[in-house]
């Protein structure tokens, strides 16, 4: 029955809670290094589904209707966080946003509904502006607001603006030379000399970011939005990188996460399971109402509207960073940053449940036309 399959990625995370917590397996640093790597992959995966030109003809209407989409959601989480006097690192977890849910979504149900689409362009620049405020947290809490707080966000922005510039300039290179494109990636290789530019494209980027200081799940993104757009003509590796990622590197990223959990302390302590509900809560209607005012004539269901907005609350990935970089800085006490990691966790659970059970329950939830 299709109805009681657990999603992989939720089997993933509790094989890895159940592991660490029964002994099983300890904690080490090379399995974080290699689960950073599935990380990081996944990032780059989700690079490789963004079509630029799809963007573009979306329109300066979508691009009003996203602007005021991140508007009324950062205005409800400031509202919200000035009347409970919450810390100001809330402002940057509440409506963070990451691909790596979206991701697991897309390879399970593929690009046939409307509202995943929507999620997939709107996490794109969610993914993009939660870099660029993960930036602000950590030079506001390390420097407070001064010139190394103004150099993190300035190195970010010349990166940015220089990646707009380079994508220009090669995009007329590969225009005026397009034979270019075949001698970097071969329409048939046998020596895998795609998989071979592709993983080198990889590493230069993710080491470019992290020389820079900046978030290494930027460059993993970026490296794979460059193999989408320049070198669209090879169907076959978009599918062989996902075997390989799905199969192998990502799966350890999320046994990883589920090894972050400390049972024995999460439920001795009821108000950290209690905060983390509330956060999931809290998380799931702001995007409701913000999806509900913004994309309201984009959607002709409200059923649509809640699956979008569930699929937007899963951020797994960068609500643990944010977590662990909260923490790491003193901007988070422990029991709220194990309330921010059970909050990712119960997300990635219930949430790809209920979207599991919606779809199989109803026919109508199928791409809109």
């Amino acid at each position: 029955n299709n109805l009681i399959k657990i999603p992989v990625v939720i089997v993933e995370i509790l094989l890895g809670a159940l592991a660490i917590n029964s002994g099983i397996i300890i904690e080490s640093n090379s399995v974080k290094e290699v689960a950073q790597i599935g990380f990081l992959f996944l990032m780059f995966l989700a690079g490789m589904e963004v079509d630029l030109k799809s963007f573009k003809a979306m329109g300066k209407n979508f691009l009003k209707q996203v602007t005021m989409y991140f508007f009324i959601l950062y205005s409800i989480t400031f509202l919200f966080i000035s009347l409970f006097d919450l810390p100001a690192i809330y402002i940057v977890a509440l409506p963070i946003m990451s691909l790596g849910m979206i991701m697991i979504l897309i390879q399970d149900y593929g690009k046939q509904y409307d509202w995943l689409n929507l999620c997939l362009k709107i996490g794109i620049i969610g993914e993009l502006i939660s870099v660029l405020m993960l930036v602000l947290l950590n030079g506001y809490y390390s420097f407070g607001i001064g010139i190394e707080l103004y150099k993190s966000l300035g190195i970010l922005i010349a990166f940015l603006i220089t990646m707009v510039i380079l994508f220009q300039v090669f995009s007329i290179i590969f225009w005026w030379f397009p034979d270019l494109r075949l001698l970097l990636m071969p329409d048939s290789s046998k020596s895998n000399q795609d998989i071979r530019y592709s993983m080198m494209l990889f590493f230069i980027m993710v080491v470019i970011v992290s020389l820079l200081h900046i978030e290494l799940a930027l460059g993993a993104f970026l490296s794979g939005l460059i193999i989408s757009n320049y070198f669209k003509y090879k169907k076959e590796l978009h599918h062989k990188l996902n075997e390989f990622g799905f199969g192998f590197l990502i799966p350890l990223f999320f046994v990883y996460i589920g090894t972050t959990l400390d049972f024995n302390l999460i439920f001795t302590d009821k108000s950290i399971v209690l905060h983390a509900l509330q956060i999931c809560v809290i998380m799931i209607a702001i995007r409701l109402i913000a999806a509900g005012l913004v994309f309201n004539s984009y959607f002709k269901t409200i059923k649509s509207v809640f699956l979008f907005a569930l699929s937007d609350a899963m951020p797994l990935t960068f609500l643990i960073a944010m977590a662990t970089l909260g923490l790491n800085i003193g901007a988070l006490q422990k029991e709220q940053y194990y309330s921010f990691v059970l909050s990712a966790m119960l997300e990635a659970v219930l949430f790809m449940i209920i979207i599991k059970i919606i779809l199989h329950f109803t026919e109508d939830s199928k791409k809109e036309t």
